[in-house]
């Protein structure tokens, strides 16, 4: 597996994803794509102006403090494992950045974090429309997590 997507949806379940990740990439000399997704940002003037200052301050300020860290994620893996690693931080709807990531970089396996209940679970499980995983057509790798 050359292409590894870790997709990241708690700062607290980093680590244990990014071990994963670690462990199967360096089998494969693979690279790890860190995926984070976020909601999307009104940046037209209309939705600007639709909302208090400081609800967009603050959402601009989360989206650099989770851009740092994400980036952070992938130097601490290039530094400490010699593996390839690059964050990316999207906004939007979580399945359709995945679907764009595994495409755009010919991801071979996706890594997510699982609890009952969890967001990510539901994403891949509960979609009535189609699951997740029959859309990527690739294997995913469900890490059990503790809430």
């Amino acid at each position: 597996m050359k292409n590894i997507l870790v997709a990241l949806g708690s700062a607290k379940h980093a680590d244990a994803l990014i071990a994963q990740a670690v462990k199967l990439a360096k089998l494969t000399d693979g690279k790890i794509w860190i995926l984070h997704v976020t909601a999307a940002n009104p940046d037209d003037f209309l939705a600007l102006e639709a909302g208090p200052q400081h609800l967009y301050d603050e959402r601009v300020e989360s989206r650099k403090k989770k851009t740092a860290f994400i980036k952070q994620l992938a130097e601490q893996i290039e530094k400490n494992h010699n593996l390839q690693a690059e964050g990316i931080l999207v906004e939007g709807s979580v399945s359709k950045a995945i679907k764009n990531k595994v495409q755009e970089h010919n991801i071979e396996l996706v890594i997510a974090g699982h609890q009952k209940k969890d967001f990510l679970y539901e994403l891949f499980t509960a979609n009535k429309k189609k699951d997740l995983v029959d859309e990527l057509q690739i294997p995913l790798l469900a890490v059990p997590i503790k809430a």
